[in-house]
């Protein structure tokens, strides 16, 4: 079963400073802490030197003179107080200019000596996706650090990361947007490397850290499907975690139009797996308060049904051969090629050598009614279902007395004729050859003994039996 599967559609933090009217505009260097070392520009006329190539950058009007300006005081001033603040200047300008390779990269450099530097943290996340294409190493720093954001919220933004550009009372919106942001970036890593082993280790690992995010458990069931030729039997799991992704309704949910996107997978996969949606909503019901499956789940496949039903069917059929003789050599074919097939079997002894190889001589039927109801001459019989009659057995002289309906009789018979609605076989069965077995009438008291009337010339030898099916 082959399974085509299309990344879901979920919103993302990418823009995250101009949801929050951010923007990425030079940003002067701001008053220096008073607690902190005093900082100040060097060189001739007691720092005027380096403070004219800040100046400079300062009044550049567009991000090729920028650059050019950090170039020229980075080359002049490479131990200058103002590393760090020419450090991020380089990574405005960078993003300003759409340049996102570099600064990405500015980004990394940043992390690595101020780990909780919230432009480069910002930056890491909303521009690997821009990578065209973004590279193993990349995805490795991307996935590290949004990770290292998942772990550190409450570290990485508390008040004193929160950068002098951003108004106190917009921090605390900070958090949960930039949350939210390295989550889909790390989504994002697991997928772009296409190594669907790789990510359900870690998405599975990620899930157990953070169940609550239904967009793991997308991300997750698709990792798992990618890999349905090599492991089919991991297939009912991603129809778990589909199942959880759609049903997921806490906080981590996903958003409604990507929410019903994901119902209607789940639901077109689950029917095209299992042959049918039974059992989906249970399937539903389960994964809404349980991110993974309980051990030894399953869903059967249709494979696994047909499998499944041939497999009793072949048990039914070994333990009652009268049943499925007369299914596959009476009844089936008589409903399916009528008039034909019948011509075939008409005046064949039933069921004769087939029913023998089958390990029986004769069918065994209930009795349902007779006609006359003494000395019968006419017995209707139900063969395959108990109270269906389907079997009628007509008989050259009248047989003794009468039974009770219900009883268990033996016989064989060359068929006479039939009808498909209700559907009904009659046979001729002769007595005199033992074909009936279990009567058990007698005539009544007083009734006249003795032999009945000439019977008519002898019968001539009965058809072959037609074939058993194949």
């Amino acid at each position: 079963m082959t399974f085509k599967y299309r990344t879901l559609t979920t919103i993302t933090a990418v823009g995250l400073g101009l949801a929050l009217g951010w923007e990425l505009g030079t940003q002067q260097i701001k008053a220096q802490d008073t607690k902190a070392p005093q900082k100040a520009f060097k060189g001739a006329d007691g720092g005027r030197e380096e403070y004219a190539l800040y100046e400079a950058f300062t009044k550049a009007t567009d991000a090729k003179g920028r650059l050019a300006a950090l170039d020229k005081w980075k080359q002049a001033f490479a131990q200058s107080d103002f590393v760090d603040e020419r450090e991020e200047q380089y990574l405005f300008v960078y993003q300003q200019a759409n340049m996102n390779r570099q600064a990405f990269d500015k980004a990394i450099e940043i992390l690595k000596s101020h780990p909780n530097h919230f432009y480069s943290l910002r930056a890491i996340v909303t521009l690997v996706q821009g990578l065209m294409p973004a590279q193993p190493a990349d995805l490795d720093n991307a996935g590290r650090i949004s990770m290292y954001i998942l772990d550190n919220l409450d570290s990485a933004f508390a008040a004193g990361n929160r950068p002098m550009d951003i108004k106190e009372a917009d921090w605390p919106a900070i958090k949960p947007a930039m949350k939210t942001a390295a989550h889909n970036a790390y989504l994002f890593t697991i997928t772009a490397r296409k190594d669907q082993p790789r990510a359900e280790t870690d998405l599975t690992a990620y899930l157990k850290k953070d169940p609550t995010q239904a967009s793991t458990s997308y991300s997750l069931a698709g990792a798992i499907l990618a890999q349905n030729q090599q492991h089919p039997e991991k297939q009912p799991i991603a129809l778990y975690h589909f199942a959880r992704a759609a049903a997921n309704a806490g906080p981590g949910a996903l958003p409604a139009a990507a929410q019903k996107q994901a119902l209607e997978y789940i639901t077109k996969t689950y029917t095209s797996y299992h042959g049918s949606d039974e059992g989906l909503q249970n399937l539903l019901a389960m994964a809404k308060t349980n991110p993974f499956p309980p051990d030894g789940f399953t869903i059967k496949s249709k494979v696994d049904l047909v499998r499944e039903a041939a497999e009793k069917q072949a048990a039914a059929d070994a333990a009652n051969p009268i049943l499925a003789f007369w299914r596959d050599i009476v009844r089936e074919p008589l409903q399916k090629d009528g008039d034909s097939y019948f011509a075939a079997m008409k005046g064949a002894l039933l069921p004769g050598e087939p029913g023998k190889q089958k390990g029986f001589e004769k069918f065994k039927a209930k009795l349902i009614s007779m006609s006359p109801e003494n000395k019968p001459k006419t017995l209707t019989l139900a063969l395959e279902k108990p109270d269906v009659a389907d079997v009628k057995l007509t008989f050259e002289e009248p047989l003794p007395g009468t039974m009770e309906p219900g009883a268990e009789l033996e016989f064989e018979g060359q068929p006479s004729a039939f009808q498909k609605d209700p559907f009904m076989v009659t046979f001729e069965v002769d007595m005199e050859l033992k074909q009936l077995v279990g009567w058990t009438g007698t005539n009544p008291r007083g009734a006249p003994k003795g032999k009945g009337p000439a019977k008519g010339p002898a019968k001539g030898p009965a058809k072959a039996a037609p074939k058993a099916k194949q």
